[in-house]
C-alpha cells in the first residue's frame, strides 16, 4: 500500500476480566394487547437492567410504570387521550450511563449459563426491528461434546439470553444429518424471511435453509446434487457447490440472493471464490452453476478456509485464519467489485508492522451503521473505525483493542447489535462472551413491527364530561352553555356536548348535565 493508506491508530485500549455493568439497553420482542379502559398491556425483553422505559406514540410519550429488570416485562399504559386506527409506536429503554472508555465484558459462560458452549462457530443476532423475531441470538454448535450442549445444530435465545423456545441442551437440526465434524454446521446467517446454515465438513457440505417461525420443521436443502469425498456437490456432471464456510443472505422471498465462501468450486482451478446464487423462494434445491463469481481470487490472497464474508457499499471484505500474517496472506482484505481489485489488505496497510497479525480463526464483524469493523487477532478482539475512504479506498483506524481473556483464543464469530453490544463465539469450551461499547447516552428506541400496530378509539368518558377531563363537575355545565350560546363550538367536544343524547345540543343538555352535577 502507499503512503496514503497508512493506518491511523489514534486508540489502543483494553477491556478484559471481571463483569462491571450491564450491557448497553434495548428493548425487543415489542407487543400490546388490548384491555379494558382505554388501557393496554405492552410486553417487551430487555437485554439488561433499564432505569426507564417509555412508549412513544401519537406524538406524545407515556412513562411506563414498574421495576424494568433483565429478561421479559409487562407494563400497562393508559392511552385514552389518543384516537387513531393502526398507529405505529416504539419504546425507549434507557439504562445507566456507560461511562467507561473501553469495551467491557458484561457476560460470559461463568456469569450465564446459556452462553456455555464447547465449539461455538457463528453468533449472530436478528437486528431487523421489522422482523417478529427482533432480538434474537442465534448460536451454532460443532462440538458435540463436554458441554451443557448435547449436541451439533442451532441454539436459539432472546436478547436476554434465555431459552425462549424452551429447547433445553437439544439443538434444532431439522433433520439435516450433521455430522461428527467440528464444521457442522459451521455459521449461521439471519436474512429477512429465513435463517441459513452452513457446512464445511467434506461429508456434509452445504446449506440449508431453516423457517423461524418452525424451528422444529425440516431444514431445507438449498444445494441438490451428488457429493464426493472432498465436499464438491454436482448434479449430473455439472459442479455445484462445495464446502462453505461463509455465507451472506440479501433480500428476501423470490428476490433472494444467497452468496457463498466456497472450499471446492474451482474458478479457473482457483479455490475458494465468493458465488453468487439467485436461489429466490427455493422451490426446488438449486442444482446448477451458481448464478455469477462475485470474487474469484485471482491474486490468491484468501487461501484459507477458516473465514468470514461481509459486503460493504463497494465490495466484500473477507477474513481469515492466518498464524502471522504477510503480504501475500493477509488476515483481512478488502475486495472492490466495481474495480475488480483487493484494495485494502491488513498487512500492507502499514509499512512499519502488520495490522492484524494472527488472526485466530478469523471472525469478522460490521455495525449495521457501518461504521465499526471487529476482527479476531491473538488474545484479542480488534475493533477498528470504518468508513472512511482515501482516493475511494478503505481506511482503516484502530478504536479498541479488547484482550478478552478466553483461554482458547480462537474466535470463530462475531456480531453486534443494535444497542452497541459485540458478541464472540469462541472456542474449546470457551463458550460466548457479551461486551458493552462505551456509550454514555445509554439509551434506544425500538419501532414496533407492523403486525403490533394499536388502534385506539379515545377515551370513554363519563356521561356529562364535556371537557373529557374525567370529572362532571361546573366546568363542565359553564362549557355546555357557552356551547349552547354559541361561544364556543361544541364540535371539538368530540360529541360529549350533547348530555341528553337527543342529537341536539340546547338547553335540555343543560338541565340534564345540571341535575348530574347535583347528583339528581
Amino acid at each position: 500500500m502507499k503512503a496514503k493508506h497508512l493506518l491511523l491508530v489514534t486508540a489502543m485500549c483494553s477491556a478484559m476480566g471481571a463483569v462491571a455493568q450491564n450491557a448497553n439497553v434495548y428493548a425487543s420482542a415489542l407487543a400490546a394487547k388490548q384491555g379494558a379502559d382505554g388501557k393496554y398491556e405492552i410486553s417487551f425483553t430487555l437485554n439488561a437492567d433499564a432505569t426507564s422505559v417509555d412508549l412513544n406514540m401519537g406524538g406524545k410519550t407515556y412513562a411506563l410504570t414498574g421495576q424494568f429488570l433483565k429478561g421479559q416485562n409487562t407494563a400497562l399504559v393508559d392511552l385514552g387521550d389518543l384516537k387513531g386506527e393502526n398507529m405505529a409506536w416504539s419504546l425507549t429503554a434507557k439504562g445507566a450511563p456507560n461511562t467507561a472508555t473501553v469495551p467491557v465484558k458484561v457476560a460470559d459462560k461463568n456469569t450465564e449459563e446459556n452462553m456455555d458452549f464447547y465449539m461455538a462457530r457463528s453468533i449472530k443476532v436478528d437486528n431487523d426491528m421489522n422482523s417478529p423475531y427482533f432480538g434474537r441470538i442465534y448460536v451454532t454448535e460443532s462440538g458435540n461434546s463436554a458441554s451443557s450442549r448435547t449436541k451439533n445444530g442451532l441454539y436459539v435465545f432472546n436478547a436476554a439470553f434465555e431459552d425462549v423456545t424452551n429447547q433445553g441442551t437439544t439443538p434444532y437440526e431439522g433433520n439435516a444429518g450433521f455430522v461428527a465434524s467440528s464444521a457442522s454446521p459451521q455459521r449461521v446467517f439471519v436474512a429477512p424471511d429465513a435463517l441459513y446454515l452452513c457446512d464445511w465438513s467434506d461429508s456434509h457440505s452445504g446449506v440449508w435453509k431453516v423457517n423461524p417461525a418452525d424451528l422444529n420443521a425440516d431444514f431445507k436443502l438449498v444445494f441438490a446434487g451428488e457429493r464426493d469425498e472432498t465436499g464438491l456437490i454436482s448434479n449430473g456432471g455439472v459442479p455445484v457447490a462445495g464446502s462453505i464456510v461463509s455465507i451472506w443472505v440479501d433480500g428476501e422471498g423470490d428476490n433472494t440472493v444467497l452468496y457463498t465462501f466456497d472450499e471446492d468450486y474451482r474458478v479457473d482451478g482457483r479455490k475458494f471464490p465468493i458465488l453468487q446464487y439467485n436461489i429466490g423462494s427455493l422451490a426446488n434445491p438449486w442444482g446448477q452453476v451458481p448464478s455469477a463469481v462475485v470474487f474469484d481470487n485471482a491474486n490468491g490472497l484468501a487461501v484459507n478456509g477458516s473465514t468470514e464474508i461481509v459486503p460493504d457499499a463497494t465490495g466484500w471484505w473477507i477474513s481469515q485464519y492466518r498464524w502471522l500474517e504477510n503480504a501475500s496472506q493477509p488476515a483481512l482484505i478488502h475486495y472492490n467489485t466495481t474495480t475488480k481489485t483487493e484494495d485494502f489488505n491488513t498487512a500492507t496497510a502499514r509499512e512499519d508492522d502488520v495490522l492484524v497479525g494472527n488472526s485466530m480463526i478469523g471472525g469478522l464483524a460490521i455495525n449495521e451503521e457501518g461504521t465499526l469493523l471487529a476482527m479476531a487477532s491473538n488474545d484479542a478482539i480488534k475493533v477498528f473505525d470504518l468508513g472512511e475512504t482515501v482516493d475511494g479506498e478503505p481506511l482503516l483506524t484502530l478504536k479498541y483493542t479488547i484482550t478478552h481473556g478466553m483461554a482458547k483464543n480462537r474466535v470463530w464469530g462475531l456480531t453486534f447489535d443494535l444497542a452497541g453490544n459485540l458478541y464472540g463465539a469462541f472456542d474449546q469450551g470457551d463458550g460466548l462472551g457479551l461486551w458493552a461499547l462505551p456509550k454514555a447516552d445509554n439509551q434506544f428506541t425500538t419501532q414496533a413491527p407492523a403486525s403490533q400496530a394499536i388502534t385506539v378509539t379515545g377515551i370513554q368518558t363519563k356521561k356529562g364530561d364535556v371537557n373529557g377531563d374525567g370529572e362532571v363537575d361546573v366546568n363542565d355545565v359553564n362549557i355546555l352553555i357557552n356551547v349552547v350560546l354559541g361561544k364556543e363550538d361544541g364540535n371539538k367536544y368530540d360529541g360529549r356536548a350533547n348530555v341528553d343524547g337527543s342529537g341536539d345540543v340546547d338547553v335540555n343538555d343543560v338541565n340534564t348535565l345540571i341535575n348530574i352535577v347535583l347528583g339528581k
